[in-house]
């Protein structure tokens, strides 16, 4: 009985060893786990805003090239004629411009009579316009 008492006692003084050591290591294994989630947050983080950059960093490149273009079509000497002839009223030197003055073409038709007053037509409302269009109406 000496023995199992020993033995007994020993597993007494060694129980509160083995739940320190149980105790230890679940806090060790706590702090692991915490730290690598972080860290895979983390890194789940830098990988997005990676992502964001480089769309960023197309997004940006397309408005380069397409102001790119935009300049080299604005320096070309198609472009500086075009904007000579409309905004500066110049012409070639072999070109002869014609100016048609904007009132005097108008929708309404006019009636030239023997005398020498003319006289403007009534208007005609669209829907008699489109019926004699479609069917001939009148």
């Amino acid at each position: 009985m000496q023995t199992q008492n020993k033995t007994q006692s020993k597993m007494k003084k060694k129980f509160p060893i083995i739940i320190l050591y149980f105790v230890i290591g679940v806090v060790f294994a706590s702090i692991v786990s915490y730290s690598a989630v972080r860290e895979a947050y983390r890194n789940r983080k830098i990988e997005t805003d990676v992502e964001n950059l480089r769309q960023q960093a197309k997004k940006i490149q397309n408005e380069n090239d397409t102001l790119s273009k935009t300049i080299a079509y604005l320096d070309s000497q198609d472009n500086i004629r075009k904007t000579a002839k409309q905004k500066l009223n110049m012409q070639e030197p072999d070109e002869s411009v014609v100016v048609v003055k904007s009132g005097i073409a108008q929708d309404q038709p006019v009636i030239a009579t023997e005398g020498s007053e003319k006289k403007t037509l009534p208007e005609i409302p669209n829907y008699l316009k489109w019926l004699n269009f479609f069917f001939k109406y009148n």
